[in-house]
């Protein structure tokens, strides 16, 4: 799925998708949590004009939905996938813990999501060549969503990302690949 991004806001040096997100294709293979070998820390893309189709159309959703620049991944420790969305979930990638998932930005917006019938679900990365792991938290989060009570929803927050964190993690079986050209 690809939506329409938003007009000035590009990735800048964020470059957590080439990282985090799995990738197994012809011209290229990564396995999960492993940077992308075409992928300069910091930078970017070395192969930006002749990447594969996959990675052209492919942008979390602070590229496409008004969410503040805290919201950048490398800002906040958190990619919001855009997989799902047509179905009414947004899936919020922790790839690590922050104080971002303790602030008013991140409660209110998910509380706004809650609020408009969107399903949260929330997932984890596990160690590098992992599938990371996924669980709809809707109702676990929404008492204290609606409560307005913050302090409590950050504790099931990271309660559910810590149970999260203790799963099974399941290998990708990917193994690196990289004939772009």
């Amino acid at each position: 799925m690809s939506l329409p991004l938003l007009p000035d806001r590009d990735c800048g040096g964020c470059v957590e998708c080439c990282r985090f997100i799995p990738l197994d294709l012809p011209e290229l293979a990564k396995p999960t949590g492993q940077l992308c070998h075409y992928c300069v820390d910091g930078s970017g893309c070395s192969v930006h004009a002749i990447r594969p189709q996959t990675c052209r159309v492919w942008f979390c959703l602070w590229r496409a939905v008004e969410l503040s620049d805290d919201w950048r991944p490398d800002r906040s420790g958190v990619i919001v996938r855009p997989d799902g969305v047509q179905e009414g979930i947004i899936t919020l990638y922790v790839i690590r813990p922050s104080e971002f998932l303790a602030s008013e930005d991140f409660f209110a917006t998910v509380a706004h999501w809650v609020a408009e019938g969107i399903q949260i679900a929330l997932s984890v990365p596990g160690p590098e060549g992992t599938y990371p792991v996924r669980a709809v938290v809707t109702n676990y989060l929404r008492p204290s969503i609606e409560d307005g009570d913050m302090e409590a929803f950050v504790g099931h927050l990271f309660a559910a990302l810590d149970s999260l964190a203790a799963s099974d993690f399941q290998p990708d079986g990917v193994t690196a690949r990289y004939a772009v050209a």
